[in-house]
């Protein structure tokens, strides 16, 4: 698919998975009916959780397990945009006219847990990013995404890795430009 745009709109009571809906209403305090377990997480500058899918589908490539559109706790899942690719300040204009901009690196959570706790710590700068709402409104599956390029921050923008855990903006990288995921043998310095 040549297009940029949403492929699923994902919420949940709080934690994960989050559940595919057709479409929802977004405010400045993100999707309604989306919960967080977290304190941390209600904030504007964390509104949403934004996921490339094909970053999400060579994750389960790699792992060999199952991972539908909001597994990971992603509240968009969206297809050629490239979001980790994108840099803090970047602007989303979804067709209809609800504008999103980057805020944040993702980094992942304890609520992985439950799919390995071996498994959260490859996912760090490749488990997408957090977005502010600049303007509100409603969002359907299927709406294309316009990527303003205009944040002046480093791009990509990166978050390091806790002790232990693996980075992965190589293999994101990878992935959003067409290229096969290294190998399993070099996946260390993903």
């Amino acid at each position: 698919m040549d297009m940029s745009c949403i492929r699923s709109i994902n919420t949940s009571p709080g934690g994960i998975p989050k559940h595919p809906n057709p479409s929802a209403t977004l405010s400045v305090l993100g999707l309604d009916g989306d919960g967080h377990d977290h304190e941390k997480h209600r904030t504007p500058i964390q509104a949403l959780s934004l996921l490339d899918l094909e970053i999400l589908e060579a994750i389960a490539d790699e792992f060999g397990i199952p991972l539908a559109p909001g597994a990971l706790g992603e509240n968009l899942t969206v297809e050629g945009v490239g979001v980790q690719l994108l840099a803090a300040g970047d602007r989303l204009i979804i067709e209809g006219g609800v504008e999103l901009q980057i805020t944040r690196v993702r980094p992942p959570c304890y609520v992985l847990d439950p799919l390995s706790p071996e498994f959260k710590k490859s996912l760090w700068n490749r488990i997408g990013m957090y977005a502010s709402v600049l303007t509100p409104g409603a969002i359907s599956v299927g709406q294309t995404i316009i990527v303003d390029r205009c944040g002046s921050g480093p791009r990509p923008l990166v978050r390091s890795p806790k002790a232990g855990c693996r980075d992965g903006a190589r293999f994101a990288d990878r992935v959003l430009q067409g290229k096969p995921p290294l190998n399993s043998s070099n996946r260390a310095g993903s």
